[in-house]
């Protein structure tokens, strides 16, 4: 079966669409190494942290559905960067 080959929305061939999206991908910073990406992650995770907290925090008790959502985010963030935390001690004593 032979690809469709009619323009998208936008007027562009589905070829060019492919190359766009690679272009885009080969732009995206790359940590260069594992460790580089856990610490990159480990600055990143208080932000979503505080965030989960301030809507949890703004949210009304009786909305007890959305409240166990946040709560359950909150949880999941902490156990990631005490994960981290494990993963970068051990890369440091690696060395």
């Amino acid at each position: 079966m032979v690809p469709p080959r009619w323009p998208d929305e936008q007027g562009r061939p589905l070829a060019q669409i492919a190359l766009a999206a690679r272009a885009i991908i080969f732009l995206m910073p790359a940590p260069t190494n594992e460790r580089q990406a856990l610490e990159r992650e480990r600055d990143e995770l208080p932000e979503d942290l505080a965030a989960y907290q301030r809507e949890l925090a703004a949210r009304a008790p009786a909305d007890k559905p959305q409240r166990e959502r946040l709560a359950w985010h909150i949880h999941r963030v902490q156990k990631r960067m005490a994960e981290i935390e494990v993963q970068l001690t051990a890369l440091r004593t690696e060395k």
